[in-house]
């Protein structure tokens, strides 16, 4: 759990200070994604071990990122392709399994 935890909020470090020059941060967001959502899977095989709430959590992450995936890849480019899908939504997603794993590291360790 330390290990998700620590590189977790090292990698959103990093993509947040690559928004300072815009570019390096759209490409740190997709390896943050990438991360997370591995991480997820991770998570998911310990899903039993954890409490109501972090289960709770957890589902409304995963929802929360099928929507913004689906949102991404299945609408009309004229639609999906704003600043507020591209980069608040994710970094928003990013944000709650940043608290998730807070969460699940105070009460695991």
């Amino acid at each position: 759990m330390k290990f998700i935890y620590y590189t977790n909020n090292i990698i959103l470090a990093l993509t947040v200070l690559g928004y300072s020059m815009l570019f390096p941060g759209l490409m740190m967001q997709v390896v943050l994604g990438g991360i997370q959502v591995l991480f997820f899977l991770v998570l998911l095989f310990n899903f039993n071990k954890f409490s109501k709430k972090i289960k709770t959590h957890l589902l409304i992450y995963c929802m929360l990122t099928i929507f913004c995936l689906s949102l991404y890849y299945g609408s009309s480019p004229k639609f999906g392709k704003n600043l507020f899908s591209l980069i608040m939504l994710p970094m928003g997603i990013a944000s709650y399994f940043t608290y998730i794993v807070y969460k699940l590291n105070q009460t695991v360790l």
